[in-house]
């Protein structure tokens, strides 16, 4: 299945954030000959000019003016300017197809165009031409690429600068627009004596990410690798994969999710939108199940609160800093809103107001110290959340539906804030007490034997209105389990140094190394 999200944005961003990863420049953890990567990083926009002055005077020429390492086999042949409108772009194409960032320039852009959409369509939130796409800069009106909930164009976003993306992402120049793309370097000045180089995202769902080559690297390029491998990013490395395309923090009580039960109210409506999702053309069982759909995700929203309420009283327990309690305190916040937002959309399928019954909390505090609270926190915001971010923002990437689409978009980049809080805990916990190491390689080792929840029913025609299939669901899981989670857990037991003491801490490191 072919995702629209670009999962290791997500693991780029942890890695940037909680700075769980080694200050190598681009997040090698393998040191170049002089022992260092260069510095900077994507995200450091600051540290740069944009545009053409930013030349590191060697042009595109595919080299930074520095030779690779002795018998690195991975330097850019053939290098080929990659030029957008007649313009340069800073990106060089080398033999082979793969790509590196030899300098930062702002890309070209001829939006908005004069040109009307090629499919016109009078679905609610279509868009007929660049003039429409006022929301955010550097919109354009094209049909969605993957996108067969409706017919027609819809607005969509780009970026000019690095500056237009968020943290841990650089702008990768485009027709008619660039795109942002997860990046671990913003450049090749970032990478010492080697390259900000190309990889594939998704091995068989292609997409692109740029980080630093290491000495270790076993492949440039999709041809360096045997029969349909392509080449990816593994532990921070260029390396070759299989070609294998293939919402809200839970309540959890002795590993049982417990939500509330639907009532009949409207106290728990959000405010009113500013456009109500559209029902016009929906037959009665599609309202229906979208009501049931957005109930569903507004109970379990509900119950988050209760997550972060007892996960506030755990960190005060543990005499957690000030820090993590206040961000625990916020996301109980975010989650209300959240609920309120999905209850609004429940209600309005529904015909009807719906809210929470009663939510029971007996037991809820479940065991005392600080392995267990480590526990459930893994399973709730390491590995939930992470999950729930990637679905909402790939829900976000295909609805079609304005209301629908705001509501996921901030719930996704809610809950991502949510995981950073949660690996936060785990790095502050496993500092105090670093034997709790093996905890983290218990948890996703038993995350990764589980089968996904089997989820809703598969509903087609709703994917324009948030509703991923089951099978969507289950190759999110897998893939965050697998691009995101095991490498930023991995990242988080390597936070005392590349090769951890012995004892709980290395023991548990080797262990992901070699079971993820």
């Amino acid at each position: 299945m072919r995702l629209l999200v670009s999962i290791d944005s997500w693991g780029a961003r942890l890695l940037s954030v909680l700075a769980l990863a080694p200050a190598l420049g681009c997040g090698s953890d393998v040191m170049t000959e002089e022992g260092s990567g260069g510095g900077g990083g994507a995200g450091s926009h600051g540290s740069t000019a944009e545009g053409p002055a930013a030349s590191s005077g060697e042009g595109a020429s595919g080299s930074t003016g520095t030779a690779p390492p002795e018998g690195f086999p991975f330097a850019c042949d053939d290098p080929e300017p990659i030029v957008v409108a007649g313009q340069n772009t800073g990106y060089v194409r080398c033999a082979g197809g793969w790509m590196h960032r030899a300098e930062i320039v702002a890309c070209p852009s001829p939006l908005p165009r004069a040109e009307a959409c090629p499919e016109p369509s009078d679905n609610p939130g279509a868009c007929s031409s660049d003039a429409d796409c006022t929301e955010q800069p550097h919109g354009h009106c094209d049909p969605v690429a993957g996108n067969d909930a409706l017919p027609g164009c819809f607005c969509q976003y780009g970026c000019t600068i690095d500056a237009d993306c968020t943290e841990g992402q650089i702008c990768l120049c485009g027709d008619p627009v660039g795109r942002c793309v997860p990046a671990l370097c913003t450049s090749d000045q970032d990478c010492g004596r080697l390259l900000c180089s190309s990889y594939v995202l998704n091995p068989g769902c292609g997409g692109t990410g740029f980080a630093c080559q290491t000495p270790t690297d076993e492949c440039a390029g999709d041809d360096d690798c045997p029969g349909e491998q392509e080449c990816s990013l593994a532990a921070l490395r260029h390396a070759c994969a299989p070609s294998t395309c293939a919402i809200g923090r839970p309540f959890l009580v002795d590993g049982v999710e417990r939500t509330a039960e639907p009532a009949a109210r409207d106290d728990w409506r959000a405010a009113a939108p500013d456009a109500p999702p559209r029902r016009d053309g929906l037959s009665a069982e599609q309202q229906t199940a979208l009501a049931d759909h957005w109930t569903r995700a507004a109970l379990l929203e509900h119950a988050s609160i209760a997550a972060f309420a007892r996960f506030a009283l755990q960190l005060l327990s543990l005499g957690a800093p000030p820090e993590l309690v206040g961000a625990a305190q916020a996301a109980m916040g975010d989650e209300a809103e959240h609920a309120r937002m999905c209850f609004e959309l429940a209600s309005a399928f529904a015909g009807r107001g719906i809210g929470p019954g009663p939510l029971a909390i007996d037991g809820a505090l479940g065991g005392e110290g600080a392995r267990a609270i480590l526990v459930t926190t893994l399973r709730e915001g390491c590995i939930g959340e992470t999950i729930a971010a990637i679905e909402a923002a790939e829900a976000a990437l295909h609805a079609t539906d304005p209301a629908i689409r705001r509501a996921l978009e901030q719930i996704a980049e809610d809950e991502t804030r949510h995981a950073e809080l949660a690996f936060r805990f785990a790095a502050w916990a496993i500092e105090r007490d670093p034997s709790l190491a093996s905890t983290v390689v218990d948890e996703l080792a038993a995350a990764a034997s589980e089968p996904a929840a089997p989820g809703e029913a598969d509903r087609g025609g709703l994917l324009g209105f948030g509703v991923l299939s089951p099978q969507h669901r289950r190759e999110i899981r897998q893939r965050a389990l697998a691009q995101v989670i095991a490498p930023c857990a991995r990242a988080l037991l390597m936070r005392g140094g590349p090769r951890p003491a012995a004892g709980p801490q290395r023991e548990a490191t080797e262990s992901l190394a070699t079971n993820s």
